[in-house]
């Protein structure tokens, strides 16, 4: 078991990063006055150090660094309020950054794709509908500099959701975590949203629900809910790492030696997992310039059977491991004819090897009983085809993902959760190559006209594995500059909506 060694003073209180800057300290907060929640979301950001400007009226303020605008009431959750968009004003206010330039905006809902019995149908077709009218105004938002994103809480007593004992216990039956939603869990994905380091993710939807979208099957069972996680008594930032260590694989390069950094820089110690041991090396030396430890360990994962071995080598040198960061992966395209060949390859690496590492990994926390934390690299071909010949790719990507969600409701009874970042096109040594003409044919489908960089998917990777993620598992999320939860056709005449005009109403 790894020893918790106390926070480093470097990392006290709060974690400054430059991941996890804030874009401005500036919130325009958009709520229901006297509301619960409205109180809740406005000391959340106040904790973040900013200053928080509540809507006054109709009149449109100066845009904010970060508009929050919080709309709950679905009755399945014990709302006991509902409120509609103000559409007419909240266009007004992101039409404002657009033209300006930059900025950030978070939706906050109780809302989602989910048909619950006690939902009102009307009620929950206005909040459908408001959700969706978000996600086109999150479009034309993030080709003007400013992102839009999502955060669809659960079950939240503290923001005002009341159930009978009896109807709350049967609710968390439902949920992989069974238990509510935390208010710092709330507070670190506002922070995470607002973080300059996290400039490539728009139209995305945050599932801080327990992982609902799971849909357990409620076993009968005399087990109570699980406890919320223990709140740190000195104040320790959800962010850090110090203390934990991380096993990044795929390091030698591109997202994995991102990961790598950007682990060590919040205080992790890491076990560097790849093929070449020259680049690893010289990433080690990195990390201990930190001040941190750093392991090397070679290992070529396209061989699935070195799974087991590779966990046991990373646990018995580094005395255990805390979470894993699964970034091995490769991307080949298949040809005419028979690509038999190719899909076993890519599924041996991309996907076998990837479930064998976490199988390994949950033996060892089992018997030592402690929690963890998976994140993998997965890609957007999992749940798209935006490129002719990548089936086998596509396959792979698509069967880590699935494996994630469902490793994420196994695991959970031995306090572990796994997520799944899904990338679009990253800047890494392959795109420097690429055919220019593809790449802005790409680009002009992705709201913020470029590729994502590797340092903005281990911004979030590093999220998913800290504690400010405890209440996110299963979940796939996605960086890619809104090129996939905002797909749909680009403008095709650009006369037509000048770089001068905000988001239309």
């Amino acid at each position: 078991m790894t020893e918790q060694r106390p926070t480093d003073p470097a990392f006290a209180a709060h974690l400054e990063t430059e991941s996890l800057a804030p874009v401005g300290c500036h919130v325009l907060l958009e709520s229901a006055p006297g509301a619960t929640h409205t109180r809740v979301v406005k000391d959340a950001w106040e904790r973040l150090g900013c200053h928080v400007t509540a809507v006054n009226g109709a009149d449109t303020p100066e845009p904010p660094d970060v508009y929050c605008v919080v709309a709950l009431g679905n009755e399945a959750l014990g709302s006991r309020t509902s409120a509609s968009l103000r559409r007419a004003h909240v266009a007004r206010v992101l039409e404002a950054m657009a033209r300006r330039g930059h900025g950030r905006a978070v939706l906050v809902t109780d809302a989602g794709p989910h048909v619950h019995d006690d939902a009102e149908p009307q009620c929950a077709a206005e909040r459908a509908a408001d959700h969706a009218w978000w996600q086109h105004l999150a479009k034309r938002c993030a080709t003007h500099g400013v992102l839009a994103n999502t955060v669809r809480v659960g079950y939240a007593p503290f923001l005002g959701h009341e159930l009978t004992s009896e109807a709350e216990g049967e609710l968390l039956r439902h949920l992989v975590t069974r238990r509510p939603v935390t208010p710092s869990e709330l507070t670190s994905v506002l922070r995470l949203l607002a973080s300059r380091g996290f400039g490539s993710v728009a139209g995305e939807t945050f599932p801080l629900d327990g992982g609902l979208d799971a849909g357990i099957v409620p076993m009968p069972s005399a087990r109570a809910p699980r406890p919320a996680p223990a709140t740190d008594t000195q104040g320790a930032d959800p962010f850090l790492l110090a203390g934990r260590v991380v096993m990044v694989t795929g390091a030698s390069s591109g997202i994995g030696a991102s990961v790598a950094r950007e682990s060590a820089a919040r205080g992790a110690d890491v076990v560097l997992v790849a093929r070449r041991r020259p680049e690893l090396e010289k990433l080690a030396a990195e990390v201990r310039e930190r001040g941190r430890r750093a392991w090397v360990v070679t290992a070529d994962l396209s061989d699935p059977a070195r799974a087991a071995g590779l966990v046991h080598e990373a646990w018995e040198r580094a005395g255990g491991v805390d979470a894993l960061a699964y970034a091995a992966g490769a991307v080949t395209f298949d040809g005419a004819g028979d690509n038999s060949e190719n899909r076993q390859r890519l599924l041996a690496l991309n996907s076998l090897a990837y479930a064998g590492t976490c199988e390994a990994l949950l033996k060892h926390w089992a018997t030592a009983r402690r929690g963890g934390a998976v994140a993998v690299v997965s890609s957007l071909a999992a749940v798209s085809a935006p490129v002719a010949n990548l089936a086998s790719y596509g396959l792979s990507k698509a069967a880590t993902a699935q494996f994630t969600s469902h490793f994420a409701t196994s695991a959970a009874r031995y306090g572990v959760r796994a997520n799944s970042v899904l990338p679009g096109f990253v800047r890494t040594p392959m795109t420097d190559v690429t055919n220019p003409a593809f790449l802005e044919a790409t680009n002009r489908l992705v709201p913020t006209g470029r590729m994502s960089e590797p340092t903005e998917v281990a911004a979030l990777v590093c999220y998913l594995i800290s504690p400010a993620a405890a209440g996110l598992t299963g979940a796939r999320l996605r960086v890619d500059g809104g090129g996939h939860c905002l797909a749909g056709l680009p403008h095709l005449d650009p006369s037509e909506h000048s770089p001068e005009e905000g988001p239309r109403q």
